[in-house]
Order: C-alpha cells, then sequence, then structure tokens
C-alpha cells in the first residue's frame, strides 16, 4: 500500500469528492490538485458551515496539510481571489499552506466571454461557462498566458496583445460583438496577479521534498472520468485528461503515477449538460432521486440529470484508472425506494454492447432490479450492521467492478461514513 493516494471520480462528475478528499486529508502531509479548472465545484462541510471550493484543495481546513495547484489546472485568478477571501473571512489563515505552480496556464475573463457566445449557439455542448475550453485550447495552441509571463512586463504585454488580438478577430468577424481593449486587459491581469503573487513558486520541488522526507500526498481530481477528453463521451467531455494517469503530467512530479488509486462514485448516475446517459429516469424515480440528493451544480446551479447506477460505466472506469478500491457516495439517497434497479449490460439491435460503443445514445439499459433496504441507513456505523439489502447492492458493485468498496457515504456530513 503507498503512502500517497490519487482520488479521482469514475461517473460524469459531481460524485461527491469534495467530503471524501476532505475526509482523506487529515491523514496527510499534502493535497494537490492536478487538472481542471474552476469549472469544478467541491462542496464541504465544516460544522454547519457550507463551503464550496473550486480551486484550492480540500485540505486547506487542516493545519497540518499543505495544499498545492499543480501545472495541469486552469487557473483563474480572479476565482482563485474570490476563494481566498471567501476562506479567509472564516478565520482560515492560507500563508504557507498553499502553493501554486508558476507554470499554470491562465484562465482570462475574455476566455469565458467566448465560451458564454459559443455556447448561446444551437452546438452547444452545456459547458460551465466559465471558460475552461477556450482556455485549454491556447494551452494546446501554445498562445496561453502562463503564470511566470508576468515577471517579465515586456514578455506579458506581448503576449496579451496578440492574445486579445486573435479573440478580437473572432469576437467581431464571427460573433459581431465589441472587440476587448488590450490596455484593459493587461493592467487587470497585472493587478490581479499582484493579489495572488505570493502563492506562487515550484510546486515539483515541493513535492519532491515531500515525498522525499517520507511525507504522504493526496491527489484530488476533478470532473469524473466519463468527462476525459481522451476516454469520456466526446465531444459531451471536459477538456482536460481526468483519469488518474494524468496525475503525472499535471502535478509535475513523475512518482506520483506509483500511488495508489481510490474511486469515487454515487450510488446512482448523474450528468450536467449534453451527451449520452445510458440510465437516465424521465419518471418520477428520477424526480425523486434529484430532490432527495439536492442534485443541482455546485458551482452553476443547474439542475442535474439523474439515473440509477450504470455498472456497465463504472466498470469501464474502474479499468482506466487501475482502480484499487471504491467509494460509494450518497447511499443513504436511496433508503426509500421499494425496488432499485442496476444497470448491468447495453442492448444495441439485439446485441450486447460495452461502453465503449460509438452509439452509447442509442443503446438500452440492462438491468438487475433488487429489493431496497427502506430504512434510513444514516445512524449505522459499521458495514456489517447494514441491512441486507444494502450488502447485497455494495456487492453487485464489488462483482462487477471487481473492485473493493472500502469507504460508504451514508449521510450529508463529513463524519456519515462507513470504513470497511
Amino acid at each position: 500500500m503507498s503512502n500517497s493516494l490519487i482520488l479521482v471520480g469514475t461517473q460524469w462528475g459531481d460524485e461527491g469528492k469534495g467530503k471524501i478528499v476532505d475526509y482523506f486529508s487529515k491523514q496527510f502531509n499534502a493535497v494537490c490538485r492536478f487538472q481542471g479548472g474552476h469549472n469544478a465545484g467541491h462542496t464541504i462541510y465544516k460544522g454547519d458551515e457550507k463551503f464550496v471550493l473550486h480551486l484550492i484543495p480540500s485540505g486547506i481546513f487542516y493545519d497540518h496539510t499543505s495544499c498545492f495547484i499543480g501545472q495541469g489546472v486552469i487557473l483563474s485568478l480572479d476565482s482563485l481571489l474570490e476563494e481566498i477571501n471567501q476562506l479567509e473571512e472564516k478565520g482560515i489563515d492560507l500563508n504557507g499552506k498553499l502553493k501554486i505552480s508558476r507554470y499554470c496556464s491562465l484562465l482570462l475573463p475574455l476566455h469565458a466571454k467566448i465560451d458564454q457566445l459559443r455556447e448561446d449557439t444551437k452546438n452547444s455542448i452545456g459547458t460551465t461557462r466559465r471558460g475552461i475550453g477556450p482556455a485549454y485550447e491556447d494551452k494546446t495552441a501554445r498562445r496561453s498566458i502562463k503564470a511566470f509571463d508576468l515577471e517579465d512586463s515586456d514578455l506579458l504585454e506581448s503576449k496579451v496583445n496578440a492574445l486579445v488580438d486573435y479573440y478580437n478577430y473572432q469576437l467581431e468577424t464571427i460573433h459581431g460583438s465589441d472587440p476587448i481593449d488590450n490596455l484593459e486587459v493587461l493592467q487587470d491581469l497585472k493587478e490581479t496577479y499582484q493579489k495572488a503573487a505570493k502563492y506562487f513558486g515550484d510546486v515539483t520541488d515541493s513535492l519532491e521534498a515531500i515525498h522525499d522526507n517520507g511525507g504522504s500526498i493526496l491527489y484530488e481530481g476533478a470532473q469524473g472520468t466519463l468527462l476525459d477528453v481522451d476516454y469520456g463521451t466526446y465531444p459531451y467531455v471536459t477538456s482536460s485528461n481526468t483519469l488518474a494517469t494524468s496525475v503525472g503530467i499535471g502535478s509535475g512530479f513523475p512518482k506520483s503515477i506509483y500511488a495508489d488509486v481510490l474511486g469515487v462514485a454515487k450510488a446512482y448516475t448523474t450528468r450536467v449538460g449534453a451527451g449520452p446517459f445510458p440510465t437516465e429516469l424521465f419518471c418520477e424515480n428520477g424526480k425523486k432521486i434529484a430532490e432527495i440528493g439536492h442534485e443541482f451544480g455546485a458551482t452553476t446551479g443547474r439542475p442535474r440529470r439523474c439515473g440509477w447506477l450504470d455498472l456497465v460505466a463504472l466498470e469501464y472506469s474502474a479499468k482506466l484508472n487501475n482502480l484499487a478500491s471504491l467509494c460509494i457516495t450518497k447511499l443513504d439517497v436511496l433508503d426509500s425506494f421499494e425496488k432499485i434497479k442496476v444497470c448491468i449490460g447495453y442492448e444495441l439491435d439485439g446485441q450486447e454492447v460495452s461502453f465503449k460503443s460509438r452509439l452509447l445514445h442509442k443503446v438500452k439499459p440492462i438491468y438487475k432490479e433488487i429489493e431496497g433496504w427502506n430504512q434510513s441507513l444514516n445512524s449505522f456505523n459499521a458495514y456489517e450492521d447494514l441491512p441486507a439489502q444494502a450488502k447485497q447492492f455494495i456487492e453487485l458493485i464489488e462483482e462487477r467492478t471487481k473492485t473493493k468498496v472500502s469507504l460508504i457515504s451514508n449521510g450529508p456530513n463529513r463524519n456519515d461514513l462507513i470504513l470497511r
């Protein structure tokens, strides 16, 4: 067993990773975000207070835990400062606890503007409209403004002018929108960076020092496996690689790939935005899951599409991430269902197909129905004491994914967890 851990979502995001990262953070010397942007929304309850963290790792609530944002993250300085202010207002001191890679590509307000204009067209794919996609495009096309560019005024001005000119052409010729002022973008970027400059440094060296001194590191993934830009339901995906295997590049620390991998999955399935969803429910059961589970996006507030647990997709995720174990969240949401269905296969034109099918939007789910437990699970502290039907549900997951369920969330509070 490695002394470090990679924690990833195994569905279409929104699996409740924030609570699980928070639970594990107290056991680690460091927590590192390694991909995604501020489209991630990890909800944490500290006592009666609710926090939604978009960029800063959930370990920030523990005095002994250092927090890092790796170079694989697309960084919005505005969102970062908003989050820092939120935490400081609640008495949480980030000085000496937070370090951000100088190699991060920056997300500017112009990226969000472009994203919103694109989403307003008929070709919308249901993004969070926060500019993540355009910012990743710039990174791949070598247009990005990196955090370290702000250390050189002449270079920064040249890069800002080139970037703004590129987008102004699109704004005027494609969208018929007013152009962006180059100087305004430059000044805003300089002012915003100065407020956050003390948090930037070399994340790779810091992680290496912690590792070499015997420390433990928790690597926090964002979004979910089925939103991976290469292995997800393309093109209805995010713009980064969300798999555990992307941790070495995103953290800047190659030895991170040797950490164990914990996958997080809900006891049912949800997704936000467009794209195929084989087990989606359009009946009262779907509405009931959404209502009990409070299924609204932590970042956007959008209602999530809800459906039964999809074990075909979960098995796919388990293999891709080489999971060592699984955490099942929101098991208590199913407490009042007389019957519970679990998808164990897909059918297309009379043939059984896998999750890799390019016709995923046409498949019909094959369900196994099990009896519900019809009682609250919130008071249970040990797996052995759970109702037989609840244990049958968990063991069905283990059988199909060939992965042990080591942790179960049976309520919304940070301590509502059953460890196996």
